[in-house]
């Protein structure tokens, strides 16, 4: 790829614009007697939520910042539910070029891309991230399986309670049962991995440092720690072996099962004096280790049974986080008297519709996405510029690797360029930015912190040269035939306002399309001065920042 004219666009003020905004799962007991609202009459927003935010702005005495534009709604509303940006064709669709607007098509858009393939394919990935990891450790984690297992759940709607109980009971083949992957992700050291993300993961409790000591700033206790852990003592893992073509005996995954033995979890303490506990829940109760209880599925049962607010609440906040870009309670997994919420009563009461719905995860979004701290501006004002936990703006927070790169194909078809399998394209490109852009954390991220292998690759890297191109089969290559045969507008505006739909979702702003014309006018190689307007856009903080 040659090197773009890119600096010569800086000068130009174009991306000073661009960058303002700088066995099979055991049955889960009495799912269908959980108290819910009425057949049809799970609300579609919840007023209290907007009761309580606005409420606590004029506590602070701040006033929010202004609702967004459509155009930022989009985008944001795509990137989250989607996990990429909106195609061309999706942002005309909804901008309406000017026509009279639908004053309830943000609702609309919503329910359109909860009903939408990529959401299931989106929601699979982030709580495929949370469960094991982008790069799971071992090599027994089928995290394929993982992810279109809870593509089908995401897809069907199912209950999130009914989620957590496979994920939290899941027996047999991980290869065929998806959800085995996440215990077996966390199997090393006597399952201390796998205790604390169970209860980081459903409950939103970070027990993980009483493992050795009592806890300094809170009240959990090394004894609360290992009590967990004697839940997953008899838990074992063994190869799946089968026969191939060749009459060889191969290796076909792994199963997961469980065994009466092992029911006490043995832990040193400081002292030197070694403790013993048998399975007991974090309010004290223990459970009969007798061989014939599946102590799984006992603590399946005091995690997700009715009376447990705190699993509502959890699954409420990690939602609310990434939607909103930080939780009620932040970070998303770490409640506790030493880390109260910023909203006490909104987190109680979303957590009960939210159990009320039966555990309806396309009902609280809903409610959530229609609440104003969702609607409302990131351009902080004045009044708000030093607010960081009342959600009176919204945070501009950074694409994740899998929306970095998916947004990039959205807006460049660079995988259909010519010379390729693009599908293996594709997957090879995804790798690379899950190994340059991960940052080994399962949580989100609620900072941009850019890194120079980022940044190099964002800017020379292979995909982004295919995206610039102009190569057959790139969109790039189709704006310029495009603009040659339309009639509408000039060729040269129709070209630039094709690459801020496709790159910002927007159109350009008069400013924006004088400083493109004058481009156009020094150079006359089109193509030229479209691929380092192209480049310029992509690599532009309004690109990489859902905002």
């Amino acid at each position: 790829m040659r090197k773009p004219a890119a600096y010569g666009l800086v000068v130009s003020g174009l991306i000073v614009v661009a960058s303002a905004w700088g066995q099979e799962p055991a049955e889960s007991p009495g799912g269908s007697v959980l108290p819910s609202f009425a057949a049809g009459e799970v609300p579609s927003r919840l007023e209290y939520i907007d009761e309580l935010l606005r409420a606590a702005w004029e506590e602070a005495g701040i006033k929010p910042s202004p609702i967004c534009t459509d155009a930022e709604f989009l985008r944001r509303a795509y990137l989250d539910l989607l996990g990429r940006i909106p195609n061309v064709e999706e942002a005309r669709a909804f901008l309406g070029g000017g026509k009279e607007r639908d004053p309830g098509r943000r609702a609309k858009l919503i329910e359109n891309l909860l009903a939408h393939p990529d959401y299931a394919k989106n929601m699979a990935t982030i709580f495929a991230n949370t469960l094991v990891g982008r790069r799971p450790r071992g090599d027994q984690v089928d995290r394929e399986a993982l992810v279109g297992w809870l593509r089908t759940q995401f897809a069907t709607n199912r209950s999130w309670k009914d989620v957590a109980w496979d994920l939290l009971t899941a027996t047999g083949s991980n290869r065929e049962q998806g959800a085995v992957n996440f215990a077996l992700a966390h199997f090393a050291d006597e399952k201390v991995n796998l205790t604390a993300a169970t209860t980081r993961v459903f409950l939103g409790l970070q027990i993980q440092c009483t493992q050795c000591h009592d806890h300094p700033s809170n009240d959990w206790k090394q004894q609360d720690f290992w009590g967990i852990n004697a839940f997953f003592r008899g838990t074992r893992s063994r190869p799946v072996e089968v026969i191939d073509a060749s009459g060889a005996v191969v290796r076909n995954g792994t199963e997961v099962y469980d065994e009466p033995t092992d029911a006490w979890a043995r832990f040193e303490k400081r002292n030197a004096v070694v403790g013993v506990v048998p399975p007991t829940y974090l309010d004290g109760r223990r459970i009969d280790p007798g061989p014939e209880v599946v102590r799984r599925v006992e603590l399946a049962k005091l995690i997700t049974e009715p009376t447990n607010d705190q699993f509502a609440k959890a699954f409420v906040n990690r939602i609310w986080g990434h939607l909103l870009g930080r939780g009620i309670v932040h970070p998303v997994d770490d409640f506790g008297d030493h880390n109260p919420p910023s909203h006490p009563e909104l987190i109680e009461r979303l957590a009960v519709d939210f159990r009320a719905s039966g555990y309806d995860v396309k009902a609280l979004i809903r409610w959530i996405t229609a609440s104003e701290a969702y609607h409302v501006s990131s351009r902080m004002t004045k009044s708000n510029e030093k607010d960081d936990v009342l959600f009176s703006h919204y945070p501009l927070k950074p694409m994740s690797p899998e929306q970095l790169f998916d947004s990039l194909i959205t807006a460049t078809a660079a995988h259909r360029t010519a010379g390729g399998d693009s599908e293996r394209r594709r997957s090879e490109w995804l790798r690379q930015f899950v190994v340059t852009f991960d940052n080994d954390e399962a949580g989100e991220t609620s900072s941009f912190q850019g890194t120079i292998p980022q940044a190099l690759m964002m800017m020379n890297g292979e995909l982004m040269a295919k995206a610039v191109s102009g190569e057959p089969g790139s969109f790039l290559a189709h704006v310029l035939d495009e603009s040659r045969l339309q009639r509408r507008v000039p060729p040269v505006r129709y070209a630039v306002e094709m690459l801020y739909l496709a790159s910002l979702s927007r159109l350009p702003t008069p400013q924006e399309l004088r400083w493109a014309s004058n481009l156009f006018a020094t150079n006359p190689d089109t193509l030229a001065v479209l691929q380092d307007l192209f480049w310029a856009l992509l690599n532009s903080n309004e690109f990489v920042l859902n905002k």
